[in-house]
């Protein structure tokens, strides 16, 4: 088998880089199916010759954020995740899952014993939660009938959460992984989706009378929240390769680039995360950075130009995104908040909950339709019922139970982060805080791409002790 020499260079900047060109690519060009054909192929080498397999865990969020919009599932179905395409798209799949499973087999340094007897931290929390997801809504009404789809899709939500944390934690040289690497993985996806919103605000039909249209911002993949997630979700891993880089400079830039990247996106959980992670990242940037100068320096002349921009720009600016609500306005002297879908939401889904409050209600349920002040019921099926809040999604889907194996789960992890600390593990610590907190305004944590990112940083904390 190949050295981690040769891990390394795969699992470098560059090769990251790489596929990130090649994600936006096939972005713009609908052509998926051929990036997932060069992905396939690039696994199984990796699986047969590598020591190790880190060098594919950047491929997972870029896989996610591939799908252009023609191949959006949720509204249409003859996107490229059904039919023919569809079963291709699982084929390739499959043939990844049995080369893992032939490697486990055949690598004595692996095995199926070190694979089911390594100790793991969070395998309990884990566990729990599959359970209580797999056993939402047993006795609510309309179970029988959506009983298939609630397990599926309880399946996946926990396969999201587990899989990529179990596999990666045996199949990874921890003691040589580098946390540089996974730095530049949770960094290039944010780009990539830039790229992706350039490409639409220059190809799209998002302009209404001089004025961003931002349910019309939307991909394969997700609309304008879940875009501005993914580059929230990138801004730490800047300011930690800042802190990391003798010369500082082009990592703040970087950074700057993103936090403009999340205004473009519309989100307004977005735009509020994006300040919230850059002022967090920036100050603990600025305590660790041995090259305060440079830091100093870079960070004046691009607050320098971001004021003179935004003085510049202010009334276009403006016009641009005054068809984005605010989240609050002061009125008569008291604060109003512009979420009045998402609390309609909220109240709904804790209605659904004292229908059933030990098991909840399960991920569908047909009795509960909120289509009146949500889009996701109107394109398709595919998607059961979105809380956009966690707390709130796992009381009305999975009970007081639920809620219970969540808060487990989530005791753990901050355990985790408590026992392994480093400093490069504080920067994934920020990335968790904007999920996590993005997530009780959203429903990032119930989405795979961003929950296989965070299954693979669990492994990374607990696993990676050279962070």
């Amino acid at each position: 088998m190949a050295g981690t020499e040769r891990n390394k260079f795969l699992y470098s900047p560059f090769v990251i880089v790489l596929w990130g060109l090649l994600t936006f690519a096939a972005f713009a060009f609908s052509m998926e199916l051929a990036f997932y054909g060069l992905v396939v192929l690039f696994a199984l080498c990796v699986i047969a010759f590598c020591a190790d397999l880190s060098p594919i865990m950047p491929l997972f969020l870029l896989c996610y954020v591939t799908p252009s919009p023609s191949n959006n599932p949720g509204r249409s179905e003859d996107g490229l995740f059904y039919g023919t395409s569809g079963m291709i798209v699982l084929c390739l799949a499959a043939v990844v899952v049995i080369a893992l499973v032939l490697r486990i087999t055949f690598d004595d340094r692996i095995g199926w014993r070190q694979f089911f007897e390594k100790p793991r931290m969070l395998l309990g929390g884990m566990l729990v939660l599959g359970a209580v997801y797999l056993l939402s809504g047993i006795g609510s009404k309309g179970y029988i009938e959506d009983a298939q789809r609630n397990i599926v899709f309880a399946l996946i939500q926990f396969a999201s959460v587990f899989l990529l944390y179990y596999i990666f934690s045996v199949t990874v040289d921890w003691e040589s992984f580098d946390v540089d690497s996974f730095a530049w993985a949770g960094l290039v996806p944010g780009f990539v989706v830039i790229a992706e919103l350039v490409w639409i605000y220059l190809t799209g039909d998002i302009w209404l009378e001089g004025a961003v249209n931002r349910d019309a911002i939307y991909t394969g993949w997700g609309t304008y929240n879940n875009m501005g997630a993914i580059i929230v979700f990138a801004i730490p891993f800047a300011f930690y390769l800042a802190q990391k880089r003798k010369h500082n400079a082009i990592y703040l830039i970087l950074a700057a680039i993103l936090f403009v990247g999340a205004l473009l996106s519309c989100s307004r959980g977005g735009i509020l995360f994006a300040v919230i992670v850059t002022l967090l990242s920036y100050v603990y940037t600025l305590i660790k950075t041995e090259n305060k100068k440079e830091f100093g320096i870079t960070s004046a002349l691009l607050a320098t130009l971001f004021a003179v921009a935004v003085i510049a720009f202010r009334e276009k600016a403006m016009l641009i995104f005054e068809r984005v609500p605010s989240i609050a306005d002061f009125v008569d002297g008291e604060v109003v908040f512009n979420s009045e879908s998402r609390f309609r939401i909220y109240e709904a889904a804790f209605e659904r909950f004292l229908r059933n409050p030990i098991l909840g209600q399960g991920f569908y349920c047909r009795d509960f339709a909120f289509d009146e002040f949500s889009t996701v019921e109107r394109f398709s099926s595919f998607f059961p019922p979105r809380m956009h809040n966690t707390v709130i999604q796992i009381l009305a889907t999975c009970g007081a139970v639920g809620i219970i194996a969540y808060l487990y789960h989530r005791l753990q992890t901050v355990s985790l982060f408590v026992k392994r600390r480093s400093v490069g593990k504080a920067y994934i610590a920020i990335y968790m805080l904007a999920l996590l907190g993005m997530s009780l305004l959203d429903c990032h944590f119930f989405n795979v791409g961003p929950t296989l990112f965070y299954s693979m940083a669990l492994a990374v904390v607990e696993f990676g002790e050279n962070g």
